[in-house]
């Protein structure tokens, strides 16, 4: 007879477990981030009986006493504000130009070579110029970590058309205009662990060089580096020759552009 009632006890578990632990409702208010977001993240402490879903900053649990304190446990590990972080980034740039020209002439009454004198006679020359620059820049933005920063600045740069069209018997030239933005700046996304720091970044720089032309460099990579350390995030370089020979002259110049991009994250709290 002890063993029949203990199989019927077992059989009708549940209403004894209900009996024993009650179903209960907790709300808690979620600082570091939306509380839909946890949803998922709790419910496997809930079991099949029990369930949450969340309203605003509010995360509803519905659960045993036990499973409640299972939940409030965990949300007192995660549920932490998110650190803020000050993201640098720097450029380095060098640009130079050189030329050098080197030439004669000579001229009679009859009879000029190469860039001739004004009087009848020959002449030789040499002239020779170097010039250098530097474009640099820091650029700085606060994030939360975990959270996507973007700064970006520049100014609209007025782009001139020509147009023609023959009306009738007339030519009727005008131009239109239209504006381009030239920007520099970035977007970044930073993941703090530990001392360590991992940053999606993407990087812009425009600007309008001589003779209306757009100079356009972008990069985009994922970093990974220690707090407070200044990460590499790439290189932009090149250079080019051009030599023009004539009768009696020669002219040889060449240009280079140099710019070295860093980034680093430091914590402010």
């Amino acid at each position: 007879m002890p063993y029949v009632l203990l199989i019927f006890l077992m059989l009708l578990g549940s209403p004894y477990a209900a009996a024993q632990d009650p179903v209960g409702v907790a709300t808690f208010t979620v600082r570091s981030q939306p509380a839909a977001a946890l949803v998922d993240t709790v419910r496997p402490l809930l079991g099949g009986g029990g369930g949450a879903s969340a309203f605003h900053d509010k995360l509803i649990v519905r659960g045993s006493a036990q499973q409640i304190a299972a939940v409030r446990e965990l949300l007192a590990q995660i549920d932490r504000p998110a650190r803020r972080l000050l993201i640098e980034v720097r450029q380095s740039g060098r640009m130079g130009m050189s030329a050098t020209d080197i030439g004669y002439g000579a001229a009679s009454d009859e009879v000029r070579i190469g860039r001739a004198p004004r009087r009848p006679g020959a002449q030789a020359y040499y002239q020779e110029f170097q010039t250098r620059g530097r474009d640099d820049g820091t650029q700085r933005v606060q994030a939360l970590d975990g959270r996507a920063a973007l700064i970006r600045a520049g100014q609209s740069v007025p782009v001139y058309r020509a147009h023609q069209q023959v009306i009738g018997n007339q030519l009727i030239q005008g131009f239109d205009v239209s504006y381009r933005d030239a920007l520099t700046g970035f977007y970044a996304l930073p993941r703090v662990h530990g001392d360590q720091v991992t940053v999606e970044i993407y990087q812009q720089h425009e600007r309008q060089a001589p003779g209306g032309a757009f100079d356009v460099e972008h990069a985009s990579t994922v970093l990974r580096g220690r707090l407070g350390d200044w990460l590499s995030l790439g290189a932009v370089g090149g250079s080019d020759n051009d030599k023009r020979d004539a009768i009696g002259r020669h002219v040889q110049t060449q240009r280079s552009n140099d710019r070295q991009i860093d980034l680093r994250v430091m914590a402010v709290d």
